[in-house]
């Protein structure tokens, strides 16, 4: 029996993640993004990282994840 290997993922999955009032970014290559008040900052800082390293590894739907607003925050322009 051939044991196949396992699916490389990607390097670089960005998530956010809620301490108390703060929400932090952070990516499963080590990186921690500064805690922020608003998700839409945290939000920008993991794309942009993200962004940083889309040319090796980031797919494009994670990208879109990251760009699409939460619809319960209010926009930062109003």
């Amino acid at each position: 029996m051939r044991v196949l290997d396992p699916i490389p993922q990607p390097a670089h999955q960005v998530c956010l993640a809620r301490t108390g009032r703060f929400m932090l970014p952070e990516c499963t290559c080590g990186w921690i993004g500064t805690a922020r008040l608003t998700e839409a900052v945290a939000r920008e800082e993991a794309r942009d990282h993200a962004l940083l390293y889309a040319a090796s590894d980031i797919s494009a739907d994670q990208i879109r994840v990251l760009v699409s607003g939460d619809p319960a925050e209010p926009d930062p322009g109003e």
